[in-house]
Order: structure tokens, then sequence, then C-alpha cells
């Protein structure tokens, strides 16, 4: 996972990357995606779907206290990706005052495309 200096100074993950190891002791779905090097560093395959899909539900889960399932055939959300792109969102907006009813809208256009990497005949 890419935690650097590109993240948002509020991102709870800048400074503190996910720790893979407490994850898996604590969340049985996750701890079958990682694996362990004989020097005890734990590790994820993030060309892995079903991993990624797997980390992303714990971290919601362990963080947000959300429970949710994503489906193989979606786009699987990076957690710390995610929370960037909401607190430049957040930026952008500036801090909600409740003393001031304005109401503020945005819209987001979802421009993510799934394409499946399997050659057909035709590719």
């Amino acid at each position: 996972m890419a935690l650097n200096k590109s993240m948002h100074a509020r991102n709870r993950y800048k400074d503190k990357p996910p720790d893979f190891a407490y994850l898996a002791s604590k969340y049985p779905d996750f701890k079958q995606h990682v694996q362990i090097n004989l020097t005890g560093r734990v590790s994820l395959n993030f060309k892995d779907p079903e991993a990624v899909r797997a980390l992303t539900c714990t971290l919601l889960k362990e963080d947000f206290g959300l429970s949710i399932d994503i489906p193989l055939e979606r786009l699987i959300p990076t957690v710390p990706l995610r929370l960037n792109y909401i607190h430049w969102v957040e930026d952008l907006i500036g801090p909600w005052d409740p003393a001031r009813s304005a109401l503020r809208r945005g819209i987001d256009i979802g421009w993510a495309i799934r394409r499946d990497t399997k050659k057909s005949k035709h590719n």
C-alpha cells in the first residue's frame, strides 16, 4: 500500500499505516490473505482482488465501525486513498458552520472503469 508524502495531512493512515499483523490476528477473513515471511514481516498481495477486498472491509470495520460487502465484480477502493479524496473535498468546500444555513452540494462523477485484464481472442 503506497503511503507516502502525498497523503493528506489529516489522513489517519499518513503516519500510521495499517498494522497487517494486528488486523490478521483480529479478523480471520483478512488473515487468510496475508503472507508472513521468514523474518516475520506480514504482507498482502495487492494484485489479488480478494485480498484487497478483505483489507478494505477490514479497515472499514476496524477504523470506522462499518460492515460492508463488496462484490468482486465491482471496483474495490483502497481506504487510505478514498480517505485522501474525502479530505481534499473537505478542503475545497470548507468547514461546515451550523450558524450558516448555506447548503453545500457536490457531485462525484465516478470515472472509474474496471477493465477485464483477461485476453480474449479479439484482443
